[in-house]
This record gives C-alpha cells, structure tokens and sequence, in this order.
C-alpha cells in the first residue's frame, strides 16, 4: 500500500504546486475496491475467498502498484528534466530555456509560456528566402465513393431486416401447437455453438454501415459546434433537433442493442444428458434423441429484423435530415478532408503563426515555437477520452466480479447439496447448479461446463418447453439479455472514439512518409488500419462469448457458465488494454499532434490537395522557419529553428 499512497500524495503535491483541481482519483484505487469488495462477499451471501486466492491478491496489486508507482516517477523525473533541458542524475551544460512552467509540466498539465520565454531574439534569416505557400484550393474530395458504399451498406440493412420479418413470421405462424415459437432442426452442437459467431460478424457489419451513415449527418449537423472529427454519435446529440436529439440517440442504442441480444437467442438447446439426469426436472434427457437437436427461435428472428429495421430507418432520416438542409460537405472519413471541407465552407477559419502548435496548444497565443521529439497523447487530448477509458476498466470489473460471483455460489451450492457418502446426487434444492470439469471455449465439448441456472420453469411435467413457450417467459429472456448486452455493447461503441482519434492521428502522421497523405475512402481506411480490423474483430467476438456465457437453454431458463465468463472477462481486458495503449501512446517526432481536431488541422495545413506532404518549407521574413504542407515532398524539420508561419511579429 506504500506505493499506493506514495502515488496518491505525489499527485496531491503536484497540483497542490501547479494550481491544479485536486486528483481525486488514480487507477491504482480499482484493485483497493475489488479487494474490498472480495472481503464482503459473505455479507452479499456468498462464500468468502480462501486464503491462497487471497494472498495471490496481494501479490498481484502488489506488482501492479510497483509498476504504476514506477512509471509515474519515471514520467515525472523525464518530463521535468525534457522541459528543462537537464539530466536527472548528471551535470549539463545546456541552461535551461524556461523554468515557469516545469511543474505543470511534470505533472502532466500544458502549461502556457508567455512569448518572450518560447521566443527570444535569434537571427536565422538565410540568404535566400522561400516564401510560404497559400492556402487557396477549396476544391475538397466529397466522398463520393464512401457515399455509395455507406448507402449500399444501408440498402443491406432494409433487405437484411425485411427477410428476417418475412422468415421470422412465416416460421412463427407454422410451429406446432405443443411448442409454439419453436422449430427442431438437426446440428451438432459445435456447429449450434459456432453459427452465432457468424451471424455476429454479419450483424456488426450492418450496423457499422447504418451507424457511419448516422456518423457522417450527426458530424455536419453539429455545424460550429464540431470540434474534432470522431466523436460518439450515441452521446452527441443537437438541442432542439428532433433527428438528433437525445431520444434518437437512446432508440438507436436500443436497436443497437436488440440486434445482438436477438442473435444470442436464436438458437438453442438441450443441456447434455449428463446435466439432466442430475438436476431432478423431468425432461427429455435421452443422448440419442437430443444430441444433435437445436432449436430455432423464430421470435428471435423477428427481433432481430426490428433491430435491424429500426437502425436503419434513424439512419436514413438523420441522412435525410442532414441532406435536406444541406448540411454535409463530405462523406469522408479523413479527419484532413474533413477540416479541408469545414475551411472551405466557412464553418472554421485559418489562425497564422501556428505551423508548430499542436492540439494540445490549442489556448498557446501564436508565436514562434521550437520543435518537439514527443507530442501528447490522446489523454490530454480529448476529455471524453478519459471517460470511455475508465469506462472500459469498470465493465472489466463487472465482467470478474459476475465470473467470481458465479463461480462461488456454484461451489457454494454445490457443496451444501451433496448427500453425505454420495457425491453424484443432489438434493432438491440443488436443480440451479451443476459442476463439471470442462473449461473448453466451447460449453460441454469434452465433458461438462460448470452452470448456473436461471430457472424460468414452472411446470417440470410440461415437456422439453415447459412455460417458456409463452410470450411473458420470452420477454423476461430478452430483458434479461438485452440488460446484460447493453453494458458489452456501450463499451464496445465507446472504444471506436479511442480507435478512430488514434487512426485520425496515423492519417495526419503519414503527411511525413515517402508517400505522403493522400484521398482514401472509408472503407480502404478501415482496412488499411490494423486498430480498426482489430476492434472489427473484437467487437463480434466479444459478443458471441457473451452469448456462450450467457445462454438460453430449452424448457430450463438461462444458464451463466463461469468458464465462458473468464473468457469474456478476459477479452474485456484486451480491450481496454487495447484501448489505454492507443490512448496513452505517444507520437514521436516534431510534426504537431491533431487527432483529428479540426482547428488544428486548419492552422497546419496552408497548402490543401489530394496529396500532402508535411515539413520544413522556407522561411519568413523576420527569420522564423515556416513548416506546412506541399505537393511535393518538404525538407526535414530542424529542431533548432523557431517556428512561426506565415505571419510576422
């Protein structure tokens, strides 16, 4: 706890120097709070952690704590001896520029030097001078291509829901009398297990194109009030538009949510025999009959053309909203042809003598700056940033304390119902539980997967359905569900801001490669960017091992399998470790940070075209280097020069 509190108090010291609100959180809480909350398990009812899982703790937010105390003190030893041009634990000869703003600094806060402390008097005016270029194409991309692409996606989507309100109905009305809402198919159950992944990935590849179509009139309706180029289009709404308005935001998160909550229910089965003949329900539990027997859901169907039918229709009236009232510019996903198009159009204008001023500058008054080894990172970019991280970490959270949970009131129950001298039987009491020694990915493929039941049965002589045929039981499933899935489902929609800024930047940054910076459509910038394949991937696969976690079993109600929930914990943990790496990464070399935020990429960029090349341009007229955009490739950025633009002081 020494380096706990050693954390704590650093912080406390350096805002306390700096002026800073008082830090009222640091990460190295979560794993106090999670070791709380272990140690009260028995007053929630639960059976209390042993004393190894305990001590293994302990050791765990032992190491934790070292590392994060250790890379706070590192970060604040580098940043106050980068500002001040000094060694740490040597003597240089080189003064230091500045010693105002070496706290703040330090402490990860942007200071903001006057002007005679960022530019004192130097004479680097050469013999020939190279005047500045001039911003003046207002010739942008409109994106003419990503719009026939978005609208394609769109048009997928209507015939996607309409087939399934079609098949969903049509199956609905056909099924025997016995077991209303259900038809019997023949699949193994690998193959059961496996085809939700697939639907996942064709759901995901719906919604991405409905909710880049809803993106691209949110960004332009937005007007003035668009700061940087991605945003979280469910939690930015316009007061006073019906189109995008709060209410909109919250159905599309519902339909949002309903489409993968439907796809987990679709198909469902039978527990194996084993599981059966040990919880004391009279069902059929014959191996040879129920082997391969799955069950298909038409209602599920049916939900999941109302998801995808809902989304659809918000997307396209925001489209139409947007396009009636001429709102989009550009259906690009390029953060540079965006600020190109919001330049052109009048909704921002160009500042002078920023060339070397990054987002993280954005309140610096334009002067003369030198260059940098190392911008910010998104973090100190972007507030809701920080928001969506913290964010991630609680949903890793609940998904460990759901898996400790359920794990321990398995064994709990498990060891309260067991007859004495016979191990196998279990008492009345018990038919919620089961445990099994298999931790395979897929539930009950080499032996048994340990459960727990969420019983929704009433009747255990009214065969394989009993009461779940009826229309409440469904309802209580899909509530229970969609609860559950809209926690997943936020997380994963937060993380694209985290994804698109960091992509954003990479765009920006390739102005300084061999091949410059040049017009992309959006799907050709998803592809091209391993961070959006990678969340692409994740996004279905954590939905389809949600589904395996949380199933819907036949006649039995939900069953909650530990084994699954540690693998859905887990890839809830690569996910915000996805998500905290992209955000706290640093962007080496002395090209000015953006993200994406458009008046910065507005006072960078003076020379706009299909392809743009970033760096060291000429000189102006007092002596100050001018570094912006070309055609054509620029010099090298010379760290020693002050620059200032286009502008004279």
């Amino acid at each position: 706890m020494s380096f706990v509190f050693g954390r704590m108090t650093t912080k406390i010291i350096l805002a306390h120097l700096t002026r800073q609100p008082f830090p009222m959180w640091t990460i190295m809480l979560f794993p106090l709070i999670g070791g709380a909350i272990l140690g009260n398990l028995p007053r929630l009812g639960l059976r209390a952690v042993t004393a190894p899982v305990e001590l293994w703790y302990l050791r765990a937010y032992f190491v934790f704590a070292l590392v994060v105390y250790f890379r706070w003190a590192v970060l604040v030893i580098n940043s106050i001896c980068d500002y001040l041009g000094i060694n740490c634990l040597t003597i240089t000869p080189k003064a230091a520029p500045n010693q105002k703003a070496s706290a703040k600094a330090a402490n990860g806060v942007t200071a903001t030097p006057s002007y005679e402390e960022r530019a004192p008097a130097i004479d680097l005016v050469p013999a020939g001078f190279v005047p500045p270029s001039s911003a003046n194409n207002k010739n942008f991309p409109r994106g003419d291509l990503t719009r026939t692409i978005s609208l394609a996606l769109l048009a997928t989507a209507y015939a996607s829901s309409i087939t399934c309100l079609i098949v969903g109905g049509v199956y609905f009305n056909n099924t025997a009398p016995t077991n209303p809402g259900w038809r019997r198919l023949r699949l193994s159950r690998p193959l059961k297990q496996s085809l939700p992944l697939l639907i996942n990935i064709f759901v995901t590849i719906l919604t991405e194109g409905t909710g880049y179509v809803h993106a691209v009139a949110l960004r332009w309706s937005l007007g003035t009030s668009l700061v940087f180029n991605s945003n979280l289009r469910l939690f930015s709404s316009i007061r006073g538009s019906w189109a995008f308005g709060r209410l909109m935001n919250f159905l599309s998160a519902g339909f949002l949510v309903l489409c993968y909550a439907a796809t987990g229910l679709i198909f469902a089965t039978l527990p194996p025999e084993n599981v059966c003949s040990a919880l004391p329900l009279n069902f059929i539990c014959d191996e040879r009959e129920t082997r391969d027997l799955v069950f298909f859901r038409p209602g599920a169907v049916l939900a999941l053309g109302i998801g995808l039918l809902g989304s659809s229709a918000l997307a396209t009236w925001q489209v139409v909203d947007a396009t009636v009232k001429e709102k989009i510019k550009t259906w690009s996903s390029s953060p540079i042809e965006t600020a190109w198009a919001a330049w052109s159009t009048g909704l921002r204008t160009r500042r002078e003598g920023r060339c070397m001023l990054g987002v993280h500058e954005q309140q610096w008054p334009s002067a003369p700056t030198l260059p940098r080894q190392k911008q910010g990172n998104a973090w100190e970019a972007h507030t809701e940033v920080r928001r969506v991280v913290a964010f991630l970490w609680v949903l890793v959270l609940l998904t460990l304390f759901w898996f400790v949970g359920v794990i321990a009131a398995v064994q709990r129950i498990n060891r309260e119902c067991i007859v004495a001298g016979d191990g196998q039987n279990y008492m009345e009491r018990c038919d919620n539980v089961y445990v099994g020694g298999s931790w395979s990915l897929l539930p009950d493929t080499n032996g048994v997967t340990s459960l727990a039941q969420i019983s929704l049965v009433n009747d255990a002589s009214g065969g394989i359905t009993g009461n779940l045929s009826n229309n409440g039981a469904i309802a209580v499933v899909f509530i229970l569900m969609m609860g559950f899935q809209s926690v997943i489902t936020m997380g994963l929609h937060c993380s694209e801001l985290l994804v698109t800024l960091s992509r954003d930047q990479d765009t920006w940054r390739r102005a300084t490669s061999a091949n410059g910076c040049k017009e992309r459509n959006a799907l050709l910038t998803v592809l091209g960017s391993w961070k959006s394949i990678a969340l692409l991937a994740l996004k279905p696969l954590v939905h389809w091992l949600f589904g395996l976690a949380m199933s819907f079993y036949v006649g039995w109600g939900i069953f909650m399998r530990p084994p699954q929930i540690l693998y859905l914990c887990l890839s809830t943990l690569i996910l915000a470790g996805f998500g905290t790496w992209l955000t706290f990464a640093v962007p080496r070399g002395p090209q000015p940070a953006a993200y994406g935020h458009l008046q910065t990429m507005i006072d960078l960029i003076d020379d706009w075209g299909q392809r743009m090349f970033w760096g060291h341009k000429g000189w102006t007229l007092n002596g100050f280097g001018h570094a912006g955009t070309s055609s054509q490739k620029c010099e090298e950025v010379r760290m020693e020069l002050y620059y200032a633009g286009n502008v004279s002081f």
